[in-house]
């Protein structure tokens, strides 16, 4: 019997349980067995694995986070031996992996070896080369943009100097999304620092325009909080930094998250039953298999003027 095994890895993302649900259910209508991989690759390496039911995995599509579980493991690609001794003795036959960019790493050294593996992108930060949209991007986007709205509401009220900190490591994609749909004055990103003159410039202006600022900043910004702090002096106006974390990585999938899992996972599925390898990326509004080694090594911001700090 064809067994596939599915594993969620690195950092979790809103959506990732209906990518699992959706998998499991449209394997097992074609009579495979489906596993689930606790603590991703972690877990693989010591072959902890548990037997899904549909009926069973329905229940946690409406919440973020994995109910696999997931890990961190920068090694594993030393460990690929010890991986496929664990997927031979427990007879699983092909893998779906759910994740971001060290994940879909992961997924292809495994791929390397023979076994059928296909890669989801999963994260918030969107940033896997090769796909347009990720798992759990459009959730923190929306909470990112609830964040903004409300900090305006207050704002327009007491004029402050408001700083929004998003999560992205050193890709902007989230913190430039936020920012253009929440109408900041400016985006703080790692791929187009400025200098400290020009962010004084777009803030002064705001602050003449509407008598506060709002600014939006992805976490991997060089010497955000200094270059913040340096801004309060400045302007004279009293800072408010506010950095959810994590927090951003979790909450109720979006509708947009849940249908996109759902898309990618049964196109994942429908690739597995081929025999086919590689990652299943999103691409003019439809599901598309990539080859591993089709994949960019680095995926490139795209956006108008890009020497230039968008101002929305």
């Amino acid at each position: 019997m064809p067994t596939l095994a599915i594993l969620t890895s690195g950092g979790d993302s809103p959506g990732m349980n209906m990518a699992i649900w959706q998998a499991n259910a449209a394997m097992q209508v074609l009579g495979w067995q489906t596993l689930g991989v606790k603590e991703g690759f972690t877990g693989l390496l010591r072959g902890d694995f548990l037997k899904l039911e549909t009926s069973d995995t329905m229940r946690y599509t409406r919440y973020g986070g994995t109910f696999l579980a997931s890990s961190r493991d920068p090694d594993f690609a030393l460990k690929i031996p010890e991986a496929i001794d664990q997927l031979e003795q427990a007879g699983i036959t092909h893998l779906l992996v759910l994740g971001g960019n060290g994940s879909i790493r992961g997924a292809a050294a495994l791929a390397n070896t023979g076994i059928k593996v296909i890669g989801i992108p999963a994260t918030i930060d969107n940033d896997v080369a090769g796909s347009n949209d990720s798992i759990g991007f459009d959730t923190a986007c929306n909470f990112g943009l609830q964040m903004i709205d409300q900090f305006r509401d207050t704002l327009e009220a007491l004029p402050r100097l408001c700083v929004l900190e998003t999560l992205g490591g050193d890709s902007g994609f989230l913190a430039l999304e936020i920012a253009r749909a929440g109408g900041a004055d400016c985006a703080l990103l790692p791929e187009h620092p400025i200098s400290s003159l020009e962010l004084l410039q777009i803030t002064q202006a705001a602050i003449k325009h509407h008598h506060y600022a709002l600014i939006v900043a992805s976490e991997g910004y060089e010497d955000l909080e200094q270059t913040v702090l340096n801004l309060e002096r400045e302007t004279g106006l009293r800072l408010r930094f506010s950095r959810p974390s994590h927090a951003m990585r979790g909450g109720r999938p979006s509708s947009h998250d849940r249908s996109l899992a759902a898309a990618l996972a049964l196109a994942a599925c429908n690739a597995l039953t081929k025999g086919e390898s590689g990652m299943m990326g999103w691409q003019d509004g439809k599901a598309k298999r990539l080859d591993f080694k089709d994949i960019p090594n680095q995926k490139i911001l795209k956006m108008e003027n890009q020497k230039k700090n968008p101002e929305t």
